[in-house]
C-alpha cells in the first residue's frame, strides 16, 4: 500500500494523528499487526487509523505513547482529535440502553415486588464482588429496564423510589460491561443511571455513579474526563459519608494518568484520611484488611500509571511493593476476579520495572484465558515486555518521596 502524503499545514487533526501513528511504529520497527497485537487491536485498525480512514479509539493514544515512546504526543494530539470529530457531528454517542416502549404504562409493581428486586441488589452487589459482575449483565439490565419503564406508571409519591432503585441497577449493569471491557455499553448505562439518580434527588447514587464514570475515562485514557467527573463526584459525595474518599481515589487515578505526581499524592492522602475518618465515626464497616486492600491497590496503580507517563524508576518499583501487598490481603477463592486483575496489574509493574522474569512469572499466574480488563491487563504487561528496554534496577531501588 502506498504511504499516505505526509500533512499539509490544512490537513485535517486525524491525519496528523494517523501521520504521527505511522511515523513512530515504523521508527520503532514494528509493522501493522505487531502494533496492533500488542495494543489489543486488529492490524486492520491500525492501517484505517494511519490513514485516516477512521477516527482513533479514545484508548489507544495513550497505549501508543506508552508503547512506542513518544513522550506524550500521541495523546496530545488525541485533544483535537475529539473536538474535530464532536464538531463534525460524528462523535458516536453513548449507547443509551433500550429502555422497552413496550414497559410505558405497565401495571406498577406492589410493595413485596419492589421489596424483592430492592433486596435482590443486595445479593448481585455480593456477587459482583466475587466475580466481577460481568456473568451478571443480562439480568442487571433486564431489572433495570423493568424498574424504568415502571416510572412511567408508578404513582407520583412512589416514583423516587423507583427511579432511584432503577438508577442502582443502572450503575451495577455498567459496572458489568465495564468488568467485561465493554465501554460504550457500560457509559450507556451509566449515563441512563445518572439521569435517573438526579431526578430522583439520590445524592449517593449520582455520586457513584459520577465516579463510576470518571474510572470509565480513566480506563479510556483520558486524564481530562476522568478528572472533570471525579471532581463533580467529589461535590456530589460531600455530604455522603463512604464515597469521599471513593472519589478521592478517582481523582487521584486521573491526576496520575496525567502524570501529575505531587497532585495525584495529595488525593491519594485525602483518601487515606476520610476512610480513617469514617472508620472512627463508625460511618463504614470496620474493615481494615479491606481498606488496606483498595488504598493499596490504588496507590500500586497510580505509582505504574506515573511511572508509564514520567519514566520515572521509583515509580516502577513503588508499584511493584503496594500491589505484591495488596495481593497478600486477598483471598483468590473468595475474590478470584479481583486477584486476577491485580495479579495483571502486577505483572504489568513488574515488566514496567525491568523484572521480566517476576513479571513473566506473575503472568503465568492468571487464568488460562482471561476476558474483559484481566485479558486488558494482560496484553498491557505482554506489550511492556516484548517492547523497549524498561526500568532496570534492583527490586529495593529509591522509593519516590511525598511530593508537594
Amino acid at each position: 500500500m502506498p504511504l499516505p502524503p505526509a500533512p499539509t499545514p490544512h490537513a485535517s487533526a486525524r491525519q496528523r494523528f494517523g501521520h504521527r501513528l505511522r511515523h513512530w511504529r515504523e521508527a520503532r520497527g514494528l509493522s501493522q499487526a505487531e502494533l496492533g497485537r500488542r495494543l489489543g487491536y486488529h492490524n486492520s485498525l491500525i492501517s484505517r487509523v494511519e490513514n485516516a480512514r477512521r477516527w482513533p479509539p479514545p484508548g489507544l493514544p495513550a497505549r501508543a505513547d506508552e508503547l512506542l515512546l513518544t513522550g506524550g504526543e500521541l495523546a496530545a494530539l488525541w485533544q483535537p482529535v475529539r473536538q474535530e470529530r464532536e464538531r463534525l457531528g460524528e462523535l458516536v454517542a453513548p449507547a443509551r440502553p433500550p429502555l422497552g416502549a413496550t414497559l410505558r404504562g405497565a401495571t406498577p409493581p406492589d410493595a413485596a415486588t419492589f421489596e424483592v428486586l430492592r433486596q435482590l441488589l443486595g445479593v448481585y452487589r455480593a456477587a459482583a464482588a466475587r466475580t466481577g459482575g460481568e456473568p451478571l449483565a443480562a439480568v442487571l439490565e433486564h431489572h433495570a429496564r423493568t424498574l424504568a419503564g415502571w416510572q412511567h406508571s408508578t404513582p407520583r409519591g412512589d416514583v423516587t423510589a423507583v427511579r432511584s432503585l432503577a438508577a442502582q441497577y443502572a450503575e451495577l449493569a455498567g459496572w458489568a460491561h465495564f468488568e467485561g471491557d465493554r465501554r460504550t455499553r457500560a457509559l450507556g448505562w451509566f449515563t441512563a443511571g445518572l439521569e435517573w439518580a438526579r431526578a430522583a434527588g439520590d445524592q449517593p447514587t449520582t455520586a457513584a455513579l459520577l465516579t463510576r464514570q470518571s474510572t470509565l475515562h480513566w480506563w479510556n485514557g483520558d486524564p481530562a474526563g476522568a478528572l472533570a467527573h471525579a471532581e463533580a463526584a467529589r461535590a456530589a459525595a460531600r455530604r455522603v459519608p463512604g464515597l469521599q474518599s471513593w472519589a478521592a481515589l478517582a481523582e487521584a487515578h486521573a491526576h496520575a494518568l496525567n502524570g501529575a505526581a505531587p497532585e495525584a499524592w495529595r488525593a491519594l492522602v485525602e483518601a487515606e484520611r476520610l476512610t480513617e475518618a469514617d472508620r472512627r465515626a463508625g460511618r463504614t464497616e470496620p474493615r481494615p484488611t479491606r481498606a488496606a486492600l483498595v488504598l493499596g491497590v490504588a496507590h500500586g496503580t497510580c505509582h505504574r500509571d506515573l511511572a508509564v507517563r514520567t519514566g520515572r524508576a521509583a515509580h516502577a518499583h513503588a508499584a511493584v511493593a503496594h500491589l505484591d501487598a495488596a495481593l497478600g490481603h486477598l483471598d483468590p477463592a473468595e475474590h478470584p476476579h479481583d486477584h486476577a486483575l491485580i495479579t495483571g496489574r502486577l505483572a504489568g509493574a513488574y515488566a514496567r520495572a525491568g523484572r521480566r522474569e517476576a513479571a513473566a512469572a506473575t503472568l503465568s499466574r492468571l487464568p488460562p484465558e482471561p476476558t474483559g480488563r484481566v485479558a486488558h491487563e494482560q496484553r498491557r504487561a505482554r506489550g511492556w515486555l516484548g517492547g523497549a528496554p524498561t526500568h532496570q534496577g534492583p527490586p529495593g531501588a529509591e522509593q519516590p518521596a511525598p511530593e508537594g
